[in-house]
């Protein structure tokens, strides 16, 4: 099952990014686009004004939820994985051309000083891989020892 948590993240395009919303205390959920680096560590590009962004400079504490549905039928069928950790603010030049080869369209607005590329250093992996099929792992597990 662990190749196929990385399969399925270096797959993904999108997920829904769980917070703590910085007014309310209580969860608030985006839906984010989504790259994977060389290593298969999860990386987005945020605006600052995107109030997902806002709560994570509040409270660091996130998860990501990504899934692949089946063609047909149940939803609940398909494999999901969800990722729980801390986000941070990241830089470098290798993830701007990682995050346009998943997102290319993002060209239009990459650039923009508001802009910036965050990671979710992960802590654990909660994984349903069908029916019958529940796991929770160490994010060591999955992506190596996180630094």
């Amino acid at each position: 099952m662990k190749d196929e948590i990385k399969s399925v993240l270096a797959r993904a395009k999108a997920g829904t990014l769980s917070v703590i919303d910085f007014e309310t205390g209580g969860p608030f959920g985006a839906l984010v686009n989504v790259a994977t680096n060389e290593i298969g560590r999860l990386f987005f590009l945020f605006s600052s004004l995107a109030r997902h962004t806002k709560c994570l400079i509040a409270d660091p504490r996130a998860s990501l939820l990504v899934s692949e549905l089946p063609s047909e039928g149940d939803p609940l069928v398909g494999f999901r994985a969800t990722i729980s950790g801390h986000a941070e603010q990241v830089s470098g030049d290798h993830l701007r051309a990682q995050y346009l080869a998943k997102h290319p369209y993002s060209e239009t607005y990459i650039d923009f000083g508001d802009f910036s590329f965050w990671t979710l250093k992960p802590n654990k992996v909660f994984v349903v891989g069908g029916f019958g099929r529940i796991q929770a792992f160490d994010a060591s597990e999955i992506f190596g020892a996180i630094s």
